[in-house]
């Protein structure tokens, strides 16, 4: 099942599983910001080689496209947007009298052509999540949490501020940042449980699939969150 998920850790003993959780978490804004600011040609570049990182990792190309598949999708929801949009402003306009396959297909060509701009934005965004699914891969729920703490407590400590509390670690944003990024891939699994539990009783994928188990998957989300915030406040006491 943990195979299944996405954004979930894969153990290995390479470089990037035995670097400090610390410093992965502090190259992903690195990176992401730099990627936006990257001619094209260096993301390309990026892409290629975190690809070829991934493969030598032993990350499997369905467990690559399980990540990445977030971003197909909302590709694939601008790209039509934007040609519906295309369409409905040829017609306001007058020059597109009737609806035939040449025109339509030629309003498709002029997107294609003219939309350099969306197909930056959605290979940087390709790009960015695909970083963010090299971390999620190499590091533990557990090493991403120690790492966040390792994080606030030095900046406490160079702030001059308290970092114990009765001789334990007091580090609330960590504990609360880890909790949210470590319910990514939770989120995940919850799915794919709730999907493989509806097609293992005859169901089949459809809008009455994502009606019916849309409402499980909420609420089984948000009693894991409610468990999870009572056990890190019995713990802190």
């Amino acid at each position: 099942m943990t195979n299944e998920t996405a954004f979930s850790y894969k153990q290995g003993n390479s470089f990037l599983h035995r670097c400090p959780a610390w410093v992965k978490i502090i190259l992903i804004p690195v990176i992401s910001v730099g990627i936006f600011y990257l001619p094209p040609y260096f993301v390309v570049a990026l892409i290629a080689l975190q690809t070829l990182v991934s493969f030598l990792l032993h990350f499997t190309l369905r467990e690559q496209v399980r990540d990445l598949k977030a971003v197909f999708y909302y590709a694939v929801f601008l790209i039509f947007v934007k040609i519906i949009g295309n369409l409905l402003a040829a017609i306001s306009m007058g020059s597109l009298a009737s609806f035939e396959v040449s025109v339509f297909l030629q309003v498709l060509l002029d997107f294609l052509v003219s939309e350099k701009e969306t197909w930056l934005l959605l290979l940087k965004l390709f790009c960015v999540i695909q970083t963010a699914s090299l971390i999620f891969k190499t590091s533990t729920s557990l090493q991403i949490r120690e790492g966040l703490e390792v994080m606030e407590l030095a900046v406490r400590r160079s702030l001059h501020l308290k970092p114990l509390v009765d001789d334990r670690p007091n580090a609330p944003i960590a504990q609360a940042v880890s909790l949210f990024i470590c319910f990514i891939p939770q989120v995940s699994k919850n799915w794919q449980q709730a999907e493989r539990a509806w097609k293992a009783r005859g169901g089949r994928k459809s809008l009455r699939m994502f009606a019916v188990l849309l409402p499980v998957f909420f609420s089984v989300g948000m009693k894991q969150a409610y468990n999870s915030a009572r056990a890190i406040s019995a713990r802190i006491r």
